[in-house]
This record gives C-alpha cells, sequence and structure tokens, in this order.
C-alpha cells in the first residue's frame, strides 16, 4: 500500500473509533425545487433538505447505453481551471458534456492534484496520504469505473517497488515533491524535466533500453544507475527519456540507498490491486461518507475541517454500483447554509445511497449542467464566491448518443387568455430536443399549428382565430409536439369603458379607453383595430383609438363594439359652460352584461340623476329589475350596497371569508359579495357580530363606506347643522362635503339618519368615481 507521511500526527484512538458505523437519526425533510433528465441516462436534480440547505444532484445511469463517465483534466495537469472551462472543452458531437462537478483536492501553490489520479492503466498524478486523521485523506480510497463498466468507491493499494543489490523497497510516492522522510519516484511523465528536489538526500539516475512514454500499472522496469546526485548537491536533476530518477530524504532511505553506485542495476515494478487493474479510471479522496448504507466517516468528526458548515461535494453510488450520484450542497450567506461532514453524510445516507466519498468542497464546489435547447455547461448551484474557483479535476457525466430526430419541442405564447375571432397570437420556440435530449437548431418554417376543431388556423410561428368554440391547439416540429387548450370567442364577456368626462362644449375633446376581459377579469387576446368606436345623434366624431370631439350641442352616446359586445355611454354636448366632472384614474368596474340601449322605463334621460345611474348601469354596477324599471326612490339595503360595491370594485366573490357574520351564512344569496367587501376592508359590521343584511343604509352609513373605499381626506371647513362633532361618522360627512359628493339640502342638514335610496346612492357612487 501507498506509504503515508509522517508530517502529520499519528491516529489517535478517538478518531480511529470513526471508522465504525455510526447511528443515524431520522432523515430532515427534503423539498424537490426542480428535476429533469439532461440526457437519456442522466438526471439533474435541485432540493431544499431541513429548509435550510440547497442540494444539487446529478444521477447517472450507467446501465443506459449512450452515457458514460469520464475525468476531465487540465492540460498540463499543473494549471487549474474552473470546473464549467473544462466539461465545455471536452464536449463534443457524440461526447456532450451534459454534467460535471468538481472533484479532487490540490496544492494551491503549485496547482498540482494532491491525491491519486489514473486513466486506464495510466497513471496520472501519484498522489500522497496523510497520516493523521485531522486530514480528509488518510486513507488509500478512490472513487472511479473498473473494467466491467461498474462504478466502484473503495480502498486501493497502489504498489511502487525499487528492487537493488537483492533487496525490494516500497516507495511513498510517484511524480510530485518530494517531502520529508520519502523515497519518491520520478518518470518522464513528470510535469517538470527535473525533480526539483532539494540537497538534503541523494538522487539515483537510471537508465533503461528504450524511451519510457507511460507510467502505468503493471509496468516493469529495468535500467542501470548512470549518475547519484550526493548530499549536500544543490544541481538539478534531469529525468532521462529513457529511464527513471529515484529521489531519497530521512535517515532510513538513506540507509537503504547508500551503497547503490554508477553501473548498478536497478528495476521498478508499478502494480495496483486486480479490482482496479484495467479500470477506466480512478479518482483517489476522502474521507469516506457512507459505506454499506450506514454512516462511515474515515476521519476525526470533531477536527475543524469536519465539523465546518460548509460547501460540501461527494460521490456516492447504489449497491448495485450501476446509479452513480453527484452530490454538492451550497454554503451562501441568506440562501443555504453548508453542512458538516456528519450531516453530509446523513444526508447521504437518507437518499439511500450505498457508498459515499468526500471530494474537494468549500470554494471548490461547483455543479454544471446542460439546459434545454444547448450544449453549453452552464452552473446549476450557487458556489461560495462570486466567480469559480480554478480547480484540477472534474468527473464529467457524458452522452455519446449523436444528434438524431426531433422529439420534444417546447413553444411559448405570446399572450394567454380567451382569442377574439379574427385576432392573432405568435409562438416562440423555447428549444427542439431529439429523443436523448440533444439541441437541435430550430427553423420556424418547419414548424407547423393546428387545432381540433379548426378554430385556429397557423402559419409558421403566427396563429389566427378563425371561428369560436373550445379547442386544443397542437404545435408540431417534425414528429416532436405540444398542445395546449385554445378558447375562441365572438365577444369579450365583460368590456369597461370609461372617459375623461362625461359632458363637454362643443369643440372639447374627451378620451375614451375600453378594456375587454373574460368572465373571471383576465385580459382576452384582440388587435387593437378590432375596437370600433362611433357616435350616435350627430353631436361628435370619435377616432379610432377613441378621442371624441364635440361638434353641436345634444345628447347621444359613444359606443365601443369589439366582436358582439357593444357598450354605450351617454355624452352630452352642452351649449353653455358647465363645469364637468373628470373620472380619475381609479378601480375599473367590471361589466357582467351587454347593456341595454333602452332606457329604464322610469328614468329618462331627463331625470336628475340620468347620467350617474346610466353611467353606473353600463358598467354593469347596477341593474334594473325585470320589469324594465330601476325604482330610483326605493330605499337600499346594506346586503344590495354590498353587491354593488364588489362590482364597483371589481372585487372576486370570496368563498372564505375572513371575518364570519353571525347573520350571513355561506347559504345567504349574496354570502360571497359580503364577504368580498369585508375582507377588502371596505364594509364592517356590527360591534355584535352582525351584519344585518336587510337592514336600510343610512346616510352616515354610506358617507363612512365611501371615505374608506375611495381614500378621501380633507374636512369641509363649513359644517352641517344637524352632526355634532360627537357623530360617529362626522369626520367622514364632512370630507364628502369636502370633495363635493353631498352638499345636504337648502338648511343646511345632512339628515345622518335618514335611508338612502337606490337614486342617491348611484349619484354619491359616481362622483366619488369622479373624484
Amino acid at each position: 500500500m501507498l506509504s503515508r507521511t509522517k508530517r502529520n500526527l499519528v491516529v489517535t484512538a478517538m478518531s480511529a473509533a470513526m471508522l465504525i458505523s455510526l447511528p443515524f437519526s431520522a432523515a430532515a425533510s427534503t423539498k424537490v425545487v426542480s428535476s429533469y433528465p439532461v440526457s437519456s441516462g442522466v438526471t439533474y436534480s435541485h432540493y431544499t433538505y431541513s429548509a435550510s440547505s440547497h442540494i444539487n444532484h446529478i444521477g447517472v445511469d450507467l446501465s443506459d447505453p449512450f452515457t458514460k463517465l469520464k475525468m476531465g483534466l487540465p492540460a498540463p495537469i499543473s494549471k487549474t481551471a474552473p470546473t464549467l472551462t473544462l466539461a465545455n472543452r471536452d464536449s463534443k458531437e457524440g461526447h456532450r458534456v451534459v454534467g460535471a462537478v468538481n472533484t479532487s483536492f490540490f496544492d494551491m501553490k503549485t496547482g498540482m492534484p494532491m491525491y491519486l489520479l489514473s486513466e486506464g492503466n495510466e497513471i496520472v498524478n501519484g498522489g500522497v496520504i496523510s497520516s493523521a486523521n485531522s486530514y480528509y485523506v488518510s486513507h488509500p480510497i478512490a472513487f472511479g469505473v473498473t473494467s466491467n463498466g461498474l462504478s466502484e468507491i473503495d480502498y486501493f493499494n497502489l504498489g511502487i517497488e525499487v528492487g537493488v543489490n537483492g533487496n525490494s523497497f516500497q516507495m511513498t510516492g510517484l511524480n510530485r515533491e518530494r517531502q520529508a522522510d520519502e523515497t519518491i519516484i520520478f518518470t518522464p511523465q513528470h510535469v517538470k524535466n527535473t525533480t526539483g528536489s532539494n540537497e538534503y538526500g541523494i538522487e539515483l539516475v537510471v537508465e533503461t533500453n528504450a524511451p519510457i512514454t507511460s507510467t502505468h500499472y503493471g509496468q516493469q522496469l529495468q535500467g542501470k544507475v548512470v549518475n547519484v546526485r550526493g548530499y549536500g548537491d544543490k544541481q538539478a536533476v534531469t529525468i532521462p527519456k529513457n529511464g527513471f530518477v529515484v529521489s531519497i530524504h530521512g535517515k532510513k532511505g538513506l540507509e537503504r540507498f547508500k551503497s547503490v553506485a554508477v553501473g548498478d542495476p536497478l528495476s521498478l515494478n508499478l502494480s495496483i490491486d486486480d479490482k482496479w487493474k484495467d479500470s477506466e479510471f480512478m479518482m483517489a479522496s476522502g474521507p469516506m461518507l457512507v459505506k454499506d448504507g450506514q454512516r462511515h466517516i474515515t476521519m476525526d468528526t470533531n477536527n475543524w475541517r469536519a465539523t465546518a458548515k460548509t460547501a460540501r461535494t461527494a460521490i456516492a453510488i447504489s449497491k448495485d454500483k450501476k446509479q452513480v450520484h453527484m452530490v454538492t450542497v451550497d454554503s451562501r450567506a441568506g440562501y443555504s447554509n453548508g453542512m458538516t461532514l456528519t450531516q453530509f453524510a446523513n444526508y447521504l445516507v437518507s437518499k439511500g445511497y450505498d457508498r459515499a466519498l468526500n471530494f474537494d468542497g468549500g470554494g471548490s464546489t461547483t455543479m454544471g449542467i446542460r439546459n434545454y435547447g444547448s450544449n453549453e455547461v452552464v452552473l446549476a448551484n450557487r458556489t461560495s464566491n462570486s466567480t469559480q474557483r480554478n480547480i484540477s479535476a472534474i468527473l464529467e457525466a457524458v452522452s455519446t448518443a449523436p444528434t438524431g430526430q426531433p422529439a420534444y419541442v417546447s413553444v411559448s405564447r405570446s399572450q394567454v387568455g380567451e382569442m377574439l375571432v379574427g385576432a392573432t397570437a405568435d409562438l416562440k420556440i423555447n428549444y427542439v430536443l431529439d429523443a436523448h435530449y440533444n439541441p437541435i437548431v430550430p427553423s420556424s418554417s418547419q414548424l407547423k399549428t393546428t387545432s381540433a376543431k379548426g378554430t385556429v388556423e397557423g402559419t409558421g410561428l403566427t396563429y389566427k382565430a378563425v371561428q369560436a368554440g373550445e379547442d386544443r391547439i397542437s404545435v408540431n416540429y417534425g414528429l416532436a409536439e405540444q398542445s395546449f387548450p385554445v378558447t375562441v370567442i365572438d365577444q369579450p364577456a365583460r368590456l369597461d369603458v370609461k372617459s375623461s368626462a362625461t359632458s363637454v362644449k362643443p369643440g372639447e375633446k374627451i378620451t375614451f379607453t375600453a378594456t375587454p376581459a373574460d368572465a373571471s377579469g383576465k385580459p382576452i387576446i384582440y388587435q387593437p383595430h378590432q375596437l370600433v368606436w362611433s357616435v350616435t345623434n350627430d353631436i361628435g366624431s370619435i377616432t379610432s383609438s377613441g378621442t371624441f370631439t364635440a361638434t353641436k350641442a345634444g345628447k347621444g352616446q359613444v359606443q365601443a363594439t369589439l366582436g358582439k359586445k357593444v357598450i354605450s355611454i351617454p355624452i352630452e354636448v352642452k351649449s353653455t359652460e358647465v363645469p364637468t366632472q373628470p373620472v380619475e384614474p381609479g378601480p375599473v368596474p367590471p361589466i357582467v352584461d351587454n347593456p341595454s340601449k333602452e332606457l329604464f322605463k322610469d328614468v329618462p334621460l331627463s331625470y336628475a340623476y340620468a347620467t350617474e345611474i346610466y353611467f353606473l348601469r353600463d358598467r354593469g354596477i347596477i341593474n334594473g329589475d325585470t320589469d324594465g324599471t330601476f325604482n330610483p326612490g326605493n330605499t337600499l339595503s346594506r346586503e344590495h350596497a354590498a353587491l354593488i360595491l364588489s362590482r364597483a370594485f371589481n372585487l372576486p366573490p370570496a368563498e372564505e371569508a375572513r371575518r364570519e357574520f353571525s347573520d350571513v351564512p355561506k347559504t345567504h344569496r349574496y354570502y360571497n359579495e359580503i364577504s368580498a367587501i369585508a375582507n377588502a376592508n371596505i364594509v364592517g359590521g356590527h360591534s355584535d357580530g352582525t351584519f344585518n343584511p336587510t337592514g336600510q343604509l343610512t346616510r352616515s352609513q354610506m358617507a363612512m363606506i365611501l371615505v374608506k373605499a375611495y381614500s378621501l381626506e380633507g374636512e369641509s371647513a363649513k359644517k352641517f347643522i344637524d352632526v355634532s362633532p360627537q357623530h360617529g361618522a362626522y369626520k367622514q360627512i364632512h370630507i364628502l362635503a369636502n370633495h363635493g359628493i353631498t352638499t345636504g339640502n337648502e338648511k343646511g342638514e345632512f339628515m345622518p339618519g335618514k335611508p338612502v335610496n337606490r337614486a342617491q346612492f348611484s349619484a354619491f357612487l359616481y362622483r366619488s368615481i369622479a373624484k
């Protein structure tokens, strides 16, 4: 087995005990944020764990015929690089890197990996094993893919044996910096052409009969010593192309090789366990975290390296060795708390993995994945620092599947909602993928849009609604298909029309706007040219954008037509100076049905509140009775006021009230509307928990409702003689007066306790909307 350096402390009995399995408590909760395949045999997932740590995971199925694991290394090996840089460098057609994670610890001074790396039988890096359990790697353990194509996490025994003068000696390392009390071998595959060893030792230069082009397991070299650099000699020793160098330090090593002289034969044998012989690759690391499905940490878990809550990286495998899992946990302030090694091991056990090995963590923790629509490997996790750290090796999940025919297509719509007949909408191609999730460069000319019932017609990225009905749109790109439901209408359920004024003088302008919506208040899809404006009684003209210009005195209507929906707004052109009431932007009242063009039988245009009543009627806020009357003089109940206000504020019916009234059960016909205005804090109940739905609405109650609903402020300086400062609605009544919403009677009275009739409420509500 590869010898350990003596620079560290001896393993204590306490830390050695950590090698055995430890009890595992109940797994904390894991929540999936996202999960999807990135190739036929590779799946990416993002989890939260215990609501405080973010986990990123790449699952690799080695039984998939198009899926491989590869080792990615910088070139030269001492030149570190970011994980994503290495992954994208190695990605090409037929060898697509679809996921990657950082692996080896490395020397931040030299950039060299610290532990054994091999590919095939080629030894890429010799590595070192620490002698103290306070370090991550104090046991020779590696992850790799063995010659049978299955994954493995297990111990290894690297043999580096030198034979000289009838004796055989085990070396402590290969092609790395010599440390105290070590005997190291340098072959021509070392990153430098000299050993770089200091003068406090001896070096034996050995040449063979042929160039040495590889350093690999099973290698046996025979040669002769051609030079001996003595103790204290500072001359640099060059590694021969056809040989190797034995570099010796320490009393024990010097005693072994002190008699070796120029001309002496010397052999070198490199070996590995049969399990690892002919493996596809090996990557040594540590500590082991999980063994046989149980927590099994091969280092001192009380050491600061283990107890630190930081970002972590690990590799885990299933019991059948066909499933490999790359796992990272992030450590980012305000995002993810990181984990101790024990917490990390517990998490891996909770996922049911059979074995797991720790990789380099902290600032090195990085995971990359291929997103749909691109072959570029991009960052999947949030690194501890703002940028990726350069590292010395990565593990790559590779798809060998060549790009094939379209199998998946993803499109998004420029607008989503009910479509008016004649309207068009656009599609955007998000991506086209083959069966192995390889991206295909899309062409809009190959996109075909159809509908099952013929309600829409498509050409490339645009489709048009041609007839009303419920249907389903299919978007095809070759054999790839995506579908979604569509509703085509011949008129909107609602058409809200607003104007900047209701009366003007000849030559003045009024701006009208129309907002169509479906029954739930969501926008519909239509083209602006489909909205047609018109004027009755020849009192003026109106542009296609809704600007009305008055030409002569009189009364008429501005009509907005969209599909089969027609909304009429009364308008008066006055020949004398009459102050208008501008309607400021405010809550958009819904239109719940087509307004009748006919007048209420009992509300002629000459009626004092005709403008106000028809303004509210045409917006669906108030309705008449079935006999065509409005009954303006009838008093208004509290439940009917709730119904009208819920429409005025476009409040969706509330199926659950945050405040329940004892006299408004869920079976009440206006339960949803009363709950909606109560939830919106527009109208409240009484102190006894009742609402009194059939009770009459008084003028003072109305004042309190309107001031709260429209956030009105500022009291009138002139006070009503019948409203004392002690009255519960004193402030609200005088706020209404200040805004001109109420004036009282000729005696200076407000009559706060008098019930409000339907016409008065219409006038007050209209004026509040205008203000």
